[in-house]
């Protein structure tokens, strides 16, 4: 289990750095470590998804599909709220859904431009974190 949280911290600390492919391949791996611990799992396959979601965003430009991982992601984090695993899923919620709402809020079809870039930089700096209790 110390090998896992060491994962799940690390995996983690990518997400809130904005390595968010590096992070997403770090929850796949502690994903699989984290066995039949139903509620952690389901966490970790959120926090995935989430992470997806973000490299979608900002490194591809994508819009539905990271509103879709997003939407996924909540629906599953909202059955683990206050908190599990030493993670503030209410704080995380929160923001994710505020984030989401953000990213809906975008135009359909932009997805090249200054305006586009500077919106993409704006939002990078709203993206959600992950905060450990």
């Amino acid at each position: 289990m110390a090998q896992l949280e060491r994962a799940l911290g690390d995996a983690i600390a990518a997400f809130n750095r904005g390595a968010y492919f590096e992070a997403a391949e770090m929850f796949e791996t502690a994903s699989h470590a984290a066995g039949n611990d139903h509620d952690l799992k389901a966490l970790i396959v959120a926090f995935n998804r989430i992470a997806a979601a973000l490299h979608l965003r900002f490194e591809r430009g994508g819009r539905q599909a990271s509103i879709n991982l997003m939407s996924q992601a909540m629906l599953a984090l909202d059955d683990l709220k206050p908190a599990r695993g030493g993670v503030d899923v209410e704080r995380l919620c929160v923001e994710l859904a505020a984030y989401t709402e953000e990213v809906r809020a975008t135009p359909r079809g932009e997805r090249d431009g200054l305006k586009h870039r500077a919106r993409i930089f704006l939002e990078r700096r709203r993206a959600p974190k992950i905060n450990r209790r």
